[in-house]
């Protein structure tokens, strides 16, 4: 697994992720409490931001700070749910001074 990013070299990263048909909804049930304590992890950590779930559209946003796509790939995997999910990445923009000035105290 990579490193925690520098926070002034990390970029900000969009996921969409739509949960995938073949899904077991039991197994998936019952790795909830696992995701939420890895995802406490990763923010702990300063590698995933912002979380939304969209139940009914059956899709989840995810904000990953990484320095490159690779580093989003390999955060998303060590989700427990990640085999549930197709993800799309997107890049965003730079951070603002705001933004980085926060990332610098994290």
């Amino acid at each position: 697994m990579s490193p925690t990013p520098n926070p002034a070299a990390a970029q900000t990263f969009m996921v969409f992720a739509t949960l995938r048909d073949d899904t077991d909804f039991a197994e998936f049930a019952a790795l909830r409490e696992d995701e939420q304590k890895r995802l406490e992890v990763l923010r702990s950590e300063g590698r995933i931001g912002a979380h939304y779930v969209s139940p009914a559209r059956r899709a989840t946003f995810i904000e990953v700070i990484a320095t490159d796509e690779k580093h989003v790939a390999e955060t998303l995997a060590t989700l427990p749910f990640a085999r549930f999910f197709d993800a799309d990445v997107y890049p965003t923009t730079p951070p603002d001074a705001a933004e980085a000035a926060h990332r610098a105290r994290s």
